[in-house]
């Protein structure tokens, strides 16, 4: 797939970002500016127990534009691991296997040109040991707003949870949350994902998890885990794996439970949103990610 053809598809896909409520031309016209394509890729990396990779798979490459798969391989080929402590009596010469999800994204820069970086990666143990994850228990999902449905708003939130000893969620909060829709403003934007936020923090608090009972984290007070919950209308389907999909990035909230420089490279929509549960039990990232223009 050369460099134009991505780039008439890519631009397709921006163009499929809706209106949510009336807006003046000018006001939507700088939104969309916000507005970036993203491609999340799932696959697996083998590590050596120095951090050096040994060797990687994409998922389904034939799905993948062979510009973007050429780039994430280059950028994957460049990578080196932190890697955390291993289980007793695992063999020196072992190698480590995660899953890993990529999100890649595109931006618009001037007329047809576009940036593409990998924005973020996630590393998930590919054959945890039994009983050392969390997992769900119970689970209801969340109402979809009224007034959003009205509105015609789809959107992602990435909730950032802590669990207590009896699987009960103590704490919540949303970490990030992307839009599907532009609206008037930025504070209309913005009261947009506080609906959604509040709509899947309403839900998360009375779930129930199954916490860790061997492992390093089953003598924890508490535990991290990240969850994240889609809004999609019925209309709307979901990109299927290896095309684009739009929205507008809301920004990245800190929290008080974990510290940013502790996983490099990690941004909460590169989570497969499979209706797993994420903890950071997974390789870190050292390298850097990088990014090309126009698919130069």
């Amino acid at each position: 797939m050369n460099a134009g053809r991505l780039a008439m598809r890519f631009c397709l896909a921006l163009g499929l970002v809706s209106v949510a409520f009336a807006a003046s031309a000018g006001s939507v016209s700088e939104l969309r500016k916000q507005a970036e394509a993203s491609m999340l890729l799932t696959g697996s990396v083998e590590v050596t127990q120095e951090g050096t990779l040994r060797r990687f798979e994409l998922d389904h490459p034939e799905k993948i534009d062979l510009a973007v798969r050429d780039f994430v391989e280059r950028n994957i080929k460049s990578w080196s691991f932190e890697v955390g402590s291993l289980p007793t009596g695992v063999p020196a010469n072992a190698t480590i296997l995660n899953n890993m999800s990529i999100l890649v994204v595109a931006k618009p820069i001037e007329g047809d040109t576009f940036s593409l970086r990998i924005a973020a990666s996630y590393f998930s143990a590919k054959e945890p040991e039994p009983d050392t994850e969390v997992r769900y228990r119970s689970v209801k999902p969340p109402e979809y707003p009224f007034s959003a449905v009205r509105a015609g708003v789809s959107g992602k939130v990435f909730l950032l949870v802590r669990i207590d000893r009896n699987g009960n969620v103590e704490e919540a909060m949303a970490e990030q949350v992307n839009l599907q829709a532009v609206a008037d403003n930025e504070k209309e934007m913005e009261r947009w994902r506080n609906v959604l936020a509040q709509a899947s923090l309403k839900a998360v608090k009375r779930w129930k998890f199954t916490i860790p009972t061997r492992g390093e984290q089953a003598l924890s007070d508490a535990f991290i885990a990240r969850v994240p919950i889609s809004f999609n209308l019925r209309r709307k389907k979901e990109a299927e794996y290896g095309q684009w999909t739009p929205y507008i990035p809301g920004p990245r909230h800190s929290n008080p439970w974990e510290n940013a420089d502790d996983n490099p490279g990690f941004a909460p929509d590169a989570l497969a949103a499979n209706g797993g549960v994420y903890s950071n039990n997974g390789l870190r990232l050292k390298s850097p990610m990088l990014g090309m223009a126009d698919g130069s």
